[in-house]
């Protein structure tokens, strides 16, 4: 079959996929469930969505669909992959230190003792911004002392964290809000000297003018953002991030892991996945399952620490 016929029974058979129904289309490949510890239309939930055709491009014999199970947030969707068959395919969504903060405010066995660690492939910087109009850079904040307030998202945030990491190299009161959004609408209207905050929720205004970056956390200037000194440039040697990542059950088939492995690494080099995380303020950075394992166990044992000595929610009775 050749020319006119072949088009047509192309065009015939692309015409039949669109009209099947979609659980019809998966069951011709192998479903697989991204676990979502977060409600629908949160920031996980949306990243979990946007990430989910890239790997569907990576693995073509993989159908993918989000499942929501937002139970104490996140905790649940936890138990649930712990404790899933082993012939189950499902790949929990993992964002620390949230997640690991989230079972030390509760009492609970770190997550990463309790699911094994697949793969990271989204870094996000700390950034310390501000009003235009407001102190350039950190020596002009050191200069307001207890005159000026520092605003963080809520407790447990990456960026929470790397606020507390501000204390005693800043005099600056701080203040909590209750989104990552308040936070940066506040440095915006100037009600805050500065605020910590992840890169995406602080590109757009950035790139708009609405915003200063009076530093980055991390080891060299993002490419992001390249106009922004780093911390350590400004005498200040505070490295912060959160990564985004995925785990499996404990006892997943080595088959099942490997693809996905595979997957996930072909997807962290692919040049559009990299550009869509860009536009969002992240950076694509793959971390392999021994990699990953090591960034949360060392966050876990952080957040411990630190809850142990000065917690920073008040403790249950």
């Amino acid at each position: 079959m050749t020319g006119a016929p072949l088009r047509r029974r192309a065009a015939l058979l692309l015409g039949v996929a669109a009209l099947m129904p979609a659980p019809a289309l998966a069951a011709r490949r192998n479903p697989v469930e991204l676990l979502v510890g977060a409600p629908g239309g949160s920031p996980a939930d949306l990243w979990a969505r946007g990430v989910a055709p890239f790997l569907e491009r990576c693995l073509p014999r993989l159908a993918l669909t989000v499942r929501n199970h937002p139970g104490r947030l996140g905790l649940e969707a936890v138990a649930l992959l712990a404790s899933a068959r082993p012939d189950q395919k499902l790949v929990g969504v993992v964002t620390t230190p949230l997640l690991l903060a989230r079972a030390v405010e509760a009492g609970e066995t770190s997550p990463a003792e309790r699911i094994a660690p697949l793969a990271a492939v989204i870094e996000e910087s700390m950034v310390l911004i501000g009003a235009p109009a407001g102190p350039p850079d950190l020596a002009a904040l050191r200069a307001l002392g207890d005159r000026g307030t520092l605003g963080t998202p809520p407790p447990g945030s990456a960026a929470h964290f790397a606020g507390l990491r501000l204390e005693g190299r800043l005099d600056l009161a701080r203040l909590a809000f209750p989104s990552a959004a308040a936070a940066r609408q506040a440095a915006i209207s100037g009600h805050v000297a500065a605020a910590m905050v992840a890169m995406p929720d602080a590109i757009a205004a950035l790139r708009e003018g609405k915003l200063i970056g009076i530093g980055i956390a991390a080891a060299r200037r993002s490419p992001l953002a390249p106009d922004v000194p780093t911390l350590r440039e400004q005498g200040l040697d505070l490295v912060a991030a959160a990564q985004r990542g995925f785990a499996l059950n404990a006892a997943a088939p080595d088959t099942f892991r490997a693809t996905l492995l595979a997957g996930l690494e072909a997807m962290a080099a692919d040049q559009d996945f990299a550009a869509q995380a860009a536009s969002l303020g992240q950076n694509a950075r793959f971390l392999g399952p021994e990699a990953w394992g090591r960034v949360l166990t060392r966050a876990d044992g952080e957040l411990r620490r630190l809850w142990a000595e000065e917690p920073w929610l008040p403790r249950r009775a």
